[in-house]
């Protein structure tokens, strides 16, 4: 009886009423799945003059999406019209409401991240309803931390399956090209973005640069083109993503096995395999995406990444640390992607996060650097200064979330995937239109902030073996002959020492010993990278170069034993050499000139891949070998002599052989380039 007269009451009441409004509270929640709301979802009904209508009827329904209402209810005289009361778990409830106007249920998510909705239907009369709508987003955490760490990780191994394959495919007739077609900034620019385009990593990019640079095959100027132009080609993954094909990711992995598991050849293998990663990159930023939608439901989640707008600073520091971490700028441009496509970040927020990106990528080179001449340090600032300031005048013409270059971004596509990426790509361009006219002021900034030295030093000769290049075995064989060339120049260092300390009694035996044991540790060093290659996935150019480097190590620290035999022999001799005493004295100046020069020769081949340097060492072998024999036989007719006159003579003759032995080792280094320095099957590289 008495609901029967609230229900009367609150006809009446609403009926003299002029007006009604209804006011919602504990909307827009977020918990763990599986639990009960902290707040319960309630409507408070008013009339006109904003006082509580009580006994107003209102149901509370679930949808199929999750949740279930739950106990404890707010309001009188509650009925269960669907549910399960000895769970107590229920889908539609009726409720009046109190004293105060509320009425209210509390609200049990869903066992999975997903959106939880609620409705409550106010009514008034047979004929005045309104209908209010509840939302709560249940968050399973654990899985949403592990979807998308599972979906960074397939979309990098993606990146890595695909960026490895194309630089094993082309990335020797993209090296080829790019020494060719560098000769001024405007080509060098281009050679870097069709590149980067070709081969998927602006880091491979960069870090060949800095080797060019570093072995002398490019200067500064060029090199500072070749990074502006990897920054636009690197652009392309994020256009790439941006086309909505993520639905197609495992029939594009299926088709990329078919490549590869029926490929008659290991070239076709490695295009199957580039395939697969592109499947797997469109994976991984599914398995992201589909994790993240929910959250933009979240009104935490939101102003989470809406201080990405507020702070610029943060933002640009989130991408920047980010792309230092996993070392992929296209990564993390994914996943900015990723989040903007969710709605969880807007173009503001998302153009900062892609500024911090392009500054992070510059870890790559500098990493790459370290230990690399000062012109290379040079090329590796270059990369950094130039993204890091367009990164500050962009992030100042950003700054206006209406002003005209976030509009002209917006006019270019109504998908913030696309979005995001034009925006990648109007930076990296337009940061290439800037800066090129000032490449040559980009390079005297960067030589004034690591001045050029003089003069290098054999000690400070260190070798620098890039260990996360393994998986890049074109970048690792360049990185491998790049190290090999300054193990050939402090084998010379040392041959030279041993030279002068025969005929001059300085440096020390000692040194000389010292210098040697330092190549030992070269040589083996550059065999233990070498024989990690190995394992690698090699083309067959690679396969065959590997071997012609290992002997030429070995030659090399072969020529530094016979320059510790030199000064072995030249101390057998206790007093002053005399060099003057015959014509064997001669023989040997004649034979140190001969084997310096080759020396000479050989670094430079082994450089440049000069076939005229080469061609020289041979020349110079063959003179070498007539100079030994001549030696001999000045010997033999002195056998009949004693003394000290006799030991001199056998250290000179020993000193010639020696000089030969070494000129052998040579011929080998240089008849092996002169090949094409790929194995031809025999142990005999001569």
């Amino acid at each position: 009886m008495r609901t029967v007269l609230m229900v009367l009451l609150s006809i009446l009441s609403v009926s003299f009423a002029d007006d009604y409004k209804v006011e919602e509270y504990g909307n827009s929640q977020t918990g763990r799945i599986e639990t009960v709301l902290e707040d319960q979802l309630a409507v408070r009904v008013l009339d006109s003059r904003g006082r509580p209508l009580e006994g107003v009827e209102v149901v509370f329904e679930t949808y199929s999406d999750g949740g279930s209402i739950a106990y404890p209810f707010t309001g009188v005289d509650p009925t269960i019209i669907e549910g399960d009361t000895a769970s107590g778990d229920f889908s539609a409830v009726r409720l009046l409401t109190d004293d105060e106007g509320f009425a209210g249920i509390s609200l049990k998510l869903g066992d999975e991240t997903s959106n939880n909705s609620v409705d409550a239907r106010v009514h008034f009369s047979a004929d005045r309803e309104e209908r209010v709508h509840f939302s709560a987003l249940a968050v399973d955490l654990r899985t949403i931390i592990f979807q998308i760490i599972g979906g960074l990780a397939i979309f990098l191994l993606g990146m890595k399956m695909m960026s490895e394959s194309l630089q094993t495919v082309a990335g020797s007739k993209m090296r080829s090209i790019l020494k060719k077609i560098t000769c001024n900034r405007f080509a060098a620019l281009a050679a870097g973005a069709l590149m980067t385009a070709v081969i998927q990593s602006s880091s491979a990019t960069t870090v060949i640069a800095v080797s060019f640079v570093n072995s002398g095959l490019m200067v500064l100027q060029q090199a500072v083109g070749v990074i502006i132009g990897a920054n636009i080609g690197t652009t392309i993954t994020g256009q790439l993503i941006a086309f909505k094909i993520t639905s197609y990711a495992f029939p594009i992995v299926a088709v990329g096995f078919t490549m590869f598991a029926f490929a008659r050849t290991r070239r076709n293998q490695f295009w199957g395999r580039a395939v697969v990663g592109l499947g797997l990159i469109f994976l991984g930023m599914t398995l992201m995406s589909d994790v993240l939608v929910p959250l933009r439901s979240s009104m935490a989640v939101k102003n989470f990444f809406t201080d990405f707008s507020a702070n610029p600073l943060l933002a640009v520091f989130a991408g920047t640390v980010l792309t230092s971490i996993i070392q992929s700028s296209s990564a993390t441009v994914g996943l900015t992607m990723t989040l903007a496509g969710a709605g969880l970040i807007d173009l503001q927020g998302a153009f900062y996060l892609v500024l911090g990106d392009n500054i992070g990528t510059t870890i790559t080179a500098q990493l790459s650097a370290i230990g690399a001449s000062r012109t290379a340090r040079q090329t590796a600032m270059a990369h950094t200064l130039f993204n890091f300031i367009g990164a500050i005048y962009m992030g100042i013409l950003i700054s206006d979330n209406g002003g005209f270059v976030l509009n002209l971004v917006r006019s270019t596509s109504s998908h913030p995937l696309r979005q995001v990426a034009n925006a990648h790509s109007m930076f990296n361009i337009l940061n290439a239109v800037v800066f090129l006219p000032l490449v040559p002021l980009l390079a005297r900034l960067c030589r004034f902030l690591i001045p050029d030295r003089v003069q290098v030093q054999a000690e400070e000769i260190e070798l620098r073996l890039e260990e996360h290049l393994l998986d890049s075995p074109a970048l690792a064989i360049d990185n491998l002959e790049r190290e090999m060339v300054k193990m050939a120049a402090y084998a010379e260092e040392t041959v030279k020492g041993a030279v002068s300390c025969f005929f001059r009694g300085y440096p020390k035996q000692n040194t000389i010993m010292s210098m040697e044991d330092r190549v030992d540790f070269m040589q083996r060093d550059l065999t233990i990278y070498a024989s990690k290659l190995f394992q690698r996935d090699l083309d067959q150019e690679q396969s065959l170069k590997l071997p012609v480097i290992i002997h030429t190590i070995n030659d090399l620290e072969r020529i530094s034993d016979h320059a510790v035999n030199i000064v072995e022999a030249r101390g057998r001799v206790t007093s002053n050499l005399d060099t003057d005493i015959s014509e064997m004295s001669s023989s040997a100046l004649k034979a140190s000139e001969m084997v310096l020069r080759m020396l000479d020769n050989t670094r430079i081949s082994l450089e440049s891949h000069s076939r005229e340097a080469s061609q020289a060492v041979l020349e110079l072998e063959a003179r070498l070998n007539g100079l030994e024999e001549d030696a001999r036989e000045l010997y033999t007719d002195c056998l009949t002599r004693r003394g000290q006159d006799g030991l001199q003579r056998l250290a000179l003759l020993d000193f010639t052989d020696y000089c030969e032995r070494i000129g052998d080792h040579l011929t080998n280094i240089a008849q092996s380039l002169l090949g094409g320095g790929v194995w031809h099957g025999t142990d005999d590289l001569t």
